[in-house]
């Protein structure tokens, strides 16, 4: 499905849109129940965004390690970790599909990732959050996701990096834009080092339009072949998984790509801590250079209840697929059918 342009003139577009937004009303419109805000379908002849497809996320944090052998001990913040990210990406990003995978062991984490893979259609934008032990084999250079029914070093009860790979590579074949945070020691062996431009300071929505049309599959990691912090000053997070989400609450922009993100993490959390996360992409997953972007769909004006604030969306048909799930991805509310008697739902993707 071909992508349409966003319009030149976003800048202009949405200093009118805010000061326009607290004195529209209608009766037409709809609630958005996830956030309190009037939805109202746009017309049909409405510029349409680069990004289309639904936002999925399979969120894990494992604390609860049953080792009897003592290597995996408990961790503290790990389920923490995934609750918090889940509600951002959930309340704040528009995310409609959110699975989120407590204590999991190796079978739970690979249901879910072949689950997940058959829900993805293509231009979806997929995210994938892992918050727990990590292991690194020094004699192969392998790594590892452990799970909680991990038995000492015995491998066969981890989850290899490569399987991930394997997995995320999948899912990327079928998805626009992909991208795996991993908040686990060791977890740099997952990646391979790629950059990408920040946006430049001028013709954003230009660079926006130009990243979004591209396949992306991303990776952030808490660190590269070294151990991680897992308590932050009593916070009840990791350091790394810390300052990802005051860095995605805080955040004060429409669009913010992965990179943005990454960079400004990274930056943090060396800043505080004697640990350096990294970022780059999943090597042969079929990266073009694209980016995830993140859309804040949180919009309150200040001095206005958020029962008064309309946001408009572009309603978008429900597809369907012989190749994916034909159940439809969490609708907000369903409109009429329109002319040609199809039913349509109000996707959280803003008109640009």
């Amino acid at each position: 499905m071909n992508s349409k342009p966003i319009h030149p003139c976003l800048p202009m577009i949405i200093r009118v849109f805010w000061i326009s937004l607290t004195i529209l009303c209608g009766s037409q419109s709809v609630l958005a129940q996830s956030r309190g805000i009037a939805v109202e379908p746009v017309s049909q002849t409405a510029v349409t965004p680069a990004i289309k497809g639904a936002y999925r996320a399979l969120i894990i944090g494992n604390n609860d390690y049953r080792d009897r052998q003592g290597k995996w001990s408990p961790l503290k913040t790990a389920v923490s970790d995934a609750k918090g990210v889940a509600d951002l990406l959930q309340n704040h990003y528009g995310f409609t599909d959110v699975q989120t995978l407590e204590n999991a062991n190796r079978r739970d984490v690979l249901l879910a990732l072949q689950d997940l893979s058959r829900r993805v259609a293509a231009n979806d934008n997929v995210l994938l959050y892992y918050a727990g032990h990590g292991y690194l084999d020094i004699e192969t250079n392998r790594g590892f996701w452990v799970p909680v029914d991990a038995v000492g070093t015995d491998h066969t009860t981890f989850l290899r990096n490569s399987t991930i790979r394997d997995e995320m590579s999948v899912i990327a074949s079928r998805a626009k834009h992909t991208l795996l945070v991993s908040d686990s020691c060791f977890s740099g062996t997952l990646l391979r080092r790629g950059s990408r431009g920040l946006p430049p300071a001028s013709n954003t929505d230009l660079y926006y339009q130009k990243v979004a049309n591209k396949k992306s599959v991303q990776i952030i990691t808490a660190g590269g072949m070294e151990y991680v912090d897992d308590d932050y000053q009593d916070s009840g997070h990791s350091p790394f998984t810390y300052f990802l989400i005051n860095e995605l609450k805080h955040n004060d922009k429409l669009l913010l790509t992965a990179s943005e993100l990454s960079t400004n993490v990274e930056k943090a959390v060396a800043n505080n801590v004697d640990q350096v996360p990294e970022s780059g992409v999943l090597q042969g997953a079929g990266d073009e250079m694209g980016e995830f972007i993140f859309i804040k769909v949180d919009v309150h004006v200040k001095g206005v209840s958020k029962d008064k604030v309309k946001v408009k969306v572009n309603v978008i048909p429900e597809e369907r697929s012989d190749a994916v799930s034909t159940e439809p991805v969490a609708p907000q509310e369903q409109q009429p059918a329109g002319k040609s008697g199809e039913k349509r739902y109000v996707m959280p993707v803003p008109t640009l």
